[in-house]
């Protein structure tokens, strides 16, 4: 039934390159590439963009090897690109003739074997969808989503559909969905929808987000529209008072007598759509529940033994329900402090965790649910905004003292030990390191926020007139960084790593103090990239303003920065554009190995429990329309 079904036949549960053999080769090859080469580490986590221009010599100069840069200097960053991202992978030896008519000469051997290396090393990402006749969204269900949400709501709830009723047939029992992070819940209002008439419980945090996602219920007929009922001459006298000056008010127009009300309250909820009592087998239903995932525990979160009044006030007596598919739970129930796997069995019935697109630590929480609860039986989770991950094994360490010291935020982030955070699995943790990975021996497989920041880009989307804006973006931000070092509004961190020896990396080397925090520019207008100039004195206002850094920032910069100085500074450095642009590719191409790293610990983790019966990783989105498109599937052993 999956996406990766010629992988599947050949006993792969990762979709992987055919020049491996095993999971278990692919892992231990991945693992010491990416904690021994230097170069990798380097383009994935031991460089940030801001220190482009403000080393001596500058980063491009200090990590490529000279005859990497003599090759570069020779083509257009788009026979890089070709290189990189769009030549024929069977046979690197030859991929010159194809993708550098300009060069001179062949891509030294170093290179090309590095690219070779790089592409082994990525999980692939050929999509199939999970039938030929997945169904089409209605038009009433795309309300308010664009072409890439319908891509993934329409491929995900077919392929939700296909696991949940695979499921369902060997355990002889329906099984429901919990959609952990549901936000607007297009997913799930999708699956509670013909064709699919599932029975959905959404959990989400944000309040507003559950509002919105129920009057989209009443708009697809998945809910009815609830009315309140209202005593008119008491409305009356309320209304009066709260105008002050006694007068009446005029009465209530039909809109305001039938205004959406905040939801009745019931606790119980989830665990009656869960149970699936009451409900037409024949029609979908959906329940919400507003609650902040710390972890994967939710029993108590659907099965609460009795109800919470916490934050829910009284509410009037007169105020009427009627008969809906739709009913609100909201929640704050705390999960218990233990974080074990919940071996007994309660008897109760079965759900599937799905979550699309999960930011961070959510991604871990919904597959470790699949451990900790008794009624979940199988997991469906995609990830995103690696970024986001927080750290458990400590930070990493660099063999890189002519790059960069110390820095506040990596050590921040790094030091976090986060039970929650990267790595989930016990083989990247126990993995043993070589003298030249992770700072000379240890323990355990790191990877900091610049790599996994790097590792949400998409560089197989990359075109020519966007590629080149982007560059061209990275370029401003970089040599506005010169500028601002020169004028004294940055500083330089001190050196800490050239006397150990020993560099924690991943944030810049240059901030508004000494101990390197960061003077942020954030997003401009599209007018302020037509050009360097428009660029500066747009950046410069939006610094100018700041509350803190503003007073500081005018004092250093007033009268200083001319459009002449301006100029000077682009045509004295602009042969640093192409070169920015080269090890940005790399660095975005090289960290196709750092997400595959991710997606393969999470299937690890899974794999290493002894209650879990299969997990794989599919592919569920066309990587032009959605990049993150790994999805982690697991399913429990049958009681």
């Amino acid at each position: 039934m999956t996406g990766i079904l010629l992988g599947r036949e050949r006993g792969f549960r990762l979709p992987l390159d055919p020049a491996w053999t095993s999971e278990d080769e692919y892992i231990q090859s991945v693992l010491t590439f990416a904690t021994s080469s230097d170069l990798f580490r380097n383009l994935c986590g031991g460089v940030h963009i801001l220190d482009f221009l403000t080393r001596e010599p500058d980063l491009y100069t200090t990590v490529l090897p000279p005859e990497w840069r003599a090759w570069f200097d020779t083509v257009d960053i788009d026979d890089v690109l070709d290189l990189l991202l769009r030549s024929d992978l069977t046979d690197r030896s030859h991929a010159s003739s194809s993708t550098t008519s300009s060069a001179s000469h062949s891509p030294p051997a170093s290179l090309l074997e590095y690219v070779r290396t790089i592409c082994k090393h990525c999980l692939q990402r050929h999509f199939t969808p999970v039938s030929d006749d997945v169904t089409d969204m209605p038009r009433k269900l795309s309300v308010g989503m664009k072409t890439k949400k319908i891509h993934e709501v329409t491929n995900f709830a077919a392929y939700v559909d296909r696991l949940s009723d695979h499921i369902s047939h060997r355990l002889r029992e329906p099984v429901s969905v919990i959609d952990f992070g549901s936000g607007q819940n297009y997913l799930g209002r999708t699956l509670a929808s013909p064709p699919y008439n599932k029975h959905v419980v959404a959990i989400e945090r944000k309040h507003h987000n559950i509002a919105g996602a129920r009057t989209m219920d009443v708009h697809v007929k998945l809910a009815q529209k609830e009315k309140i009922m209202r005593n008119k001459k008491e409305w009356k006298r309320q209304m009066a008072r709260k105008d002050g000056d006694g007068e009446p008010t005029p009465p209530p127009s039909a809109e305001e007598l039938e205004a959406e009300p905040a939801p009745v309250p019931d606790m119980f909820a989830a665990a009656k759509i869960l149970d699936n009592q009451d409900l037409d087998p024949d029609r979908g239903s959906m329940t919400y529940i507003e609650h902040d995932v710390q972890d994967g525990y939710l029993e108590t979160v659907l099965y609460p033994t009795e109800p919470s009044h916490e934050g829910n006030e009284e509410r009037e007596e007169n105020v009427e329900s009627p008969p809906t598919t739709t009913t609100t739970t909201t929640t704050t129930t705390t999960t218990p402090p233990t974080n074990q796997p919940v071996a007994e069995n309660t008897g109760r019935p079965k759900a599937m965790v799905v979550s699309l697109h999960s930011c961070g630590n959510l991604s871990h929480h919904g597959l470790r649910a699949l451990t900790l609860n008794p009624s979940v039986c199988a997991v469906a989770i995609i990830g995103c905004c690696y970024n986001l991950l927080t750290e458990r094994l400590g930070p990493a360490t660099y063999k890189l003292p002519q790059l960069r010291p110390n820095h506040p935020r990596l050590e921040a982030t790094g030091s976090a030990y986060d039970p929650h955070g990267f790595p989930m699995s016990r083989t990247l943790e126990d993995f043993e390191l070589g003298e030249s990975g992770g700072g000379g021996g240890g323990r355990g497989v790191r990877l900091n926020i610049t790599a996994r920041m790097m590792a949400v880009q998409a560089p197989y989307n990359w075109g020519p007139a966007d590629s080149e804006a982007f560059f061209r973006r990275h370029f401003y931000r970089t040599l506005l960084q010169k500028i601002l070092l020169d004028l004294g509004v940055v500083k330089q961190c001190p050196d800490r790593g050239m006397l150990e020896a020993t560099a924690v990396a991943g944030g810049s080397v240059t901030g508004r103090d000494e101990a390197g925090t960061p003077l942020i520019v954030g997003s401009l207008r599209k007018a302020c990239f037509a050009s360097f100039r428009a660029y500066v004195h747009g950046a410069l206002a939006k610094l100018r303003a700041d509350p803190v850094d503003g007073p500081m920032v005018a004092a250093l910069t007033d009268g200083k920065l001319t459009d002449p100085v301006i100029d000077e500074y682009e045509q004295r450095f602009l042969h640093a554009k192409k070169n920015l642009a080269v090890i940005w590719s790399l660095m975005a191409f090289s960290a196709g190995v750092v997400e595959s790293i991710i997606v393969a610990d999470r299937w690890l983790f899974l794999r290493e429990q002894d209650d879990i019966e299969d997990c794989w990783v599919d592919i569920v989105f066309d990587y032009k329309q959605s990049p993150r498109n790994f999805v982690v599937v697991g399913i429990k052993k049958q009681d």
